[in-house]
């Protein structure tokens, strides 16, 4: 019968140390994988907050925006003002510059619509009565200048009037208007 073989302190003690260095391995191997995932997981936070926080002010700043433009749909109503459209321009030169020269205290003698296929430009020609007090022709094309929307006076033509000193006597008128 083979004898069994026994089990020496020094045995052991080589034993228990080889396990204590697989221990202290193993747990520093768990401990640099645990730093690693908590870093990355912080990591992965730190960016997630950041993109909370850019979030929270792109959304402070889309109110913001919101606020500027409900604040300024009377401002937007008057620049749609400033352009007359090609299917209503011609009423608006029309009526206004017949009422610019009423209050001018002149009078419309004659209109005739440019056709605006040819010239590029939507216009309209007009002859004012004679004698025209020179004074109020003045305030007539401020008047005109000053409108909304946009007309401007592109040619006149004038010469000496025979109504006296303040007097001018006019040709054709040509009123362009802006139309978008």
């Amino acid at each position: 019968m083979k004898q069994k073989k026994q089990f020496k302190p020094q045995d052991l003690r080589t034993l228990l140390t080889v396990l204590f260095f697989i221990v202290l391995g193993g747990g520093a191997a768990l401990f640099y994988l645990g730093n690693t995932f908590v870093g990355d997981y912080a990591l992965e936070v730190n960016r997630r907050l950041a993109d909370a926080d850019a979030s929270g002010k792109q959304i402070d700043e889309l109110q913001t925006l919101k606020g500027q433009l409900t604040q300024s749909n009377s401002l937007v109503s008057k620049a749609n003002k400033i352009f007359a459209t090609p299917s209503n321009y011609q009423s608006y030169l029309f009526n206004d510059l017949k009422n610019y020269a009423a209050a001018a205290g002149l009078t419309i003698a004659k209109t005739s619509f440019d056709n605006p296929s040819k010239t590029g430009t939507y216009s309209i020609t007009i002859k004012l009565e004679q004698p025209v007090q020179y004074n109020r022709l003045i305030a007539f094309l401020n008047n005109i200048e000053g409108n909304i929307p946009k007309f401007q006076v592109s040619s006149i033509e004038l010469g000496p009037g025979s109504g006296g000193a303040n007097t001018v006597s006019t040709g054709d008128i040509k009123v362009d208007v802006s139309v978008r």
